[in-house]
């Protein structure tokens, strides 16, 4: 799901993406002319391998996040971690979705038997 940056409006709109078992939902809202605030929920499950015995385990995952996308480079003064930018106009709640999933699965997790 993408949304143009010119359409998201300083009072928000509701976004709703799914790629296989995950879901994000939430809102996105203009904070100024080049930057968009995403707030919401990343929710389901996904495969991954343990990462201690190596078995094949559905992991649950229920996260609130709030990522800041800015429309070109980022040029403020105040530094912000959960950023990420874009260069062709849109908000993209599916990269976000799988940008966040990827970070996750860089933490140590563990299937029911080792934890």
């Amino acid at each position: 799901m993408k949304i143009e940056f010119k359409k998201i409006p300083i009072t928000g709109i509701d976004f709703d993406t799914k790629i296989g078992d995950l879901r994000f939902y939430g809102v996105a809202e203009k904070i100024s002319e080049k930057l968009v605030k995403c707030k919401g929920v990343i929710e389901g499950n996904f495969s991954h391998s343990c990462d201690r015995c190596g078995e094949d385990f559905l992991q649950n995952l229920k996260e609130e996040i709030e990522i800041f996308v800015c429309q070109g480079i980022y040029k403020e003064d105040n530094e912000l971690l959960n950023l990420i930018e874009s260069f062709d106009d849109f908000v993209n709640f599916d990269t976000i979705l799988k940008s966040e999933l990827e970070s996750y699965r860089c933490d140590y997790l563990y299937c029911k038997n080792c934890k």
